[in-house]
C-alpha cells in the first residue's frame, strides 16, 4: 500500500534544525499518525512521503515555504500588558500565551516588556527556518468515514 491522500500513515521521526540540533522526535514522543491529505503535518514532509510505503525511510529537506511559513514582522506587535493580568501575575521575556483571531489560533511569545505595554511575536517559532526530517514509515491504512470527516486520525496507531 502506497501513500496517499486519505491513507492514516505512521512514522518515526527527527526533526533537526539546520544546525543538527535535534527540535522534535518521535524517540520522545512516540510514532506520529496522521491523516494523509489533510494538513496534518507540514507541507514539504506531505510531498516527500507522498506514494511512499511501509518501511520506506528518508531524509527531507523542507524550505520554509512549506514548513511553518516565513516570517511576518507585521506578525511582531504590542499590546496592552492588561491583556494577560489574569493569565499570570509576573510576565516575562519568552512566556507563550495561546490566542485565536478570527477562529485561527496562534501562540503568543513575549519578546519585551515595556511598561504598561507587551511586544508579541505571533509568528510560530519555526517560521523562517528550514526543516530537516528523518522519517521512517511504519504503517500505512485506509481511513474511516469519521477520520476523514474530521480531518484526523481518530486514535494514534
Amino acid at each position: 500500500m502506497e501513500i496517499c491522500k486519505g491513507k492514516v500513515v505512521t512514522m518515526e521521526y527527527s526533526l533537526k534544525d539546520e544546525h543538527g540540533n535535534v527540535i522534535d522526535s518521535s524517540e520522545s514522543n512516540g510514532p506520529l499518525s496522521y491523516l494523509h491529505g489533510y494538513k496534518n503535518i507540514v507541507l514539504g514532509l506531505e510531498e516527500a512521503v507522498e506514494g511512499k510505503t511501509i518501511n520506506d525511510t528518508l531524509t527531507v529537506s523542507v524550505p520554509p515555504e512549506k514548513g511553518y511559513g516565513t516570517r511576518d514582522e507585521e506578525m511582531v506587535f504590542t499590546v496592552p500588558a492588561e491583556n494577560f493580568r489574569n493569565d499570570c501575575d509576573k510576565l516575562e521575556p519568552g512566556m507563550e500565551f495561546d490566542t485565536a483571531v478570527n477562529g485561527t489560533p496562534y501562540v503568543l511569545t513575549i519578546i519585551e516588556l515595556l511598561g504598561d505595554q507587551v511586544k508579541v511575536d505571533a509568528n510560530h517559532p519555526l517560521a523562517g527556518k528550514p526543516l530537516f526530517f528523518d522519517v521512517k514509515i511504519l504503517k500505512i491504512r485506509d481511513s474511516y468515514t469519521e477520520e476523514i470527516v474530521q480531518g484526523h486520525p481518530m486514535e494514534n496507531d
